[in-house]
């Protein structure tokens, strides 16, 4: 994956010097033309930062996230100059727990319940949608739009991990509780800078950066008959990403 992105990225950026260079010379006018629309398709890798990422069992943000790729659909629509309102649609998948993060959580769950041992079983992997919109002020020189935009919208979970637990020797909680995946909405701001590269025709290339945040979806438990340690309510998500890709104007 990473020689992929490195190969990708000196790719565009030598053919950004080539355009750079035989764009030196350009007309006024171009340069005083408004933004066009745009829409564009591209795809590169999302990580998890903070308590997503985090493998803190007294956390309860804990996420225990990975990073993974993400899928995007993207696009502005100029309104003013070089004001737009631009507008993102990304698929990501932030991976699942490993067989450490069992173990770390299944210790933590024996501390707490002062219990004999616990076994932690987890399945399912995060994955989620990103929906977000928000004003683009575009920055124009030569054949390259620099974009910065502000943005809110919504996270829709498709899954988050679920966590079956046993915890043995405590007769408060003699049977297994579960921890559900979660397939619920939630509230999600972020920003986002990207570099776009006119190739001719109104088709270019990009290179972005995204910037997600939010308290995340609702988790809930069953059969839990005693509540000691992690609980997660909330599972708080923030990614960072990094996409490339193709845009058309229009």
């Amino acid at each position: 994956m990473k020689q992929t992105f490195t190969l990708l990225a000196a790719a565009f950026f030598m053919l950004m010097a080539f355009k750079s260079k035989a764009q030196d010379v350009q007309d006024d006018e171009t340069v005083s033309e408004k933004s066009k629309s745009y829409l564009s398709l591209g795809f590169g890798q999302s990580r998890p930062y903070g308590d997503f990422k985090s493998t803190d069992y007294s956390n309860n943000k804990s996420g225990f996230a990975k990073k993974g790729l993400v899928y995007s659909l993207d696009g502005a629509h100029y309104f003013f100059k070089r004001a737009a309102l631009g507008y993102s649609v990304t698929y990501q998948d932030q991976g699942n727990l490993v067989y450490d993060d069992d173990q770390k959580i299944s210790q933590g769950y024996t501390d707490s319940y002062k219990a004999d041992g616990s076994i932690v079983t987890a399945n399912k992997r995060y994955r989620s949608l990103n929906i977000l919109l928000g004003p683009q002020y575009t920055v124009v020189w030569h054949a390259f739009s620099f974009d910065f935009r502000a943005s809110a919208g919504a996270i829709k979970s498709f899954a988050t991990p679920t966590v079956a637990v046993q915890i043995q020797g405590v007769d408060a909680q003699s049977g297994e509780f579960l921890q559900h995946s979660s397939t619920k909405f939630a509230f999600a701001y972020g920003g986002s800078a990207a570099i776009r590269l006119n190739t001719g025709a109104g088709w270019g290339l990009f290179l972005k950066a995204n910037y997600i945040n939010s308290a995340g979806p609702k988790i809930t438990y069953t059969d839990r008959t005693l509540v000691l340690g992690r609980t997660v309510t909330n599972q708080a998500m923030t990614e960072g990403q990094a996409i490339f890709g193709l845009y058309k104007e229009f």
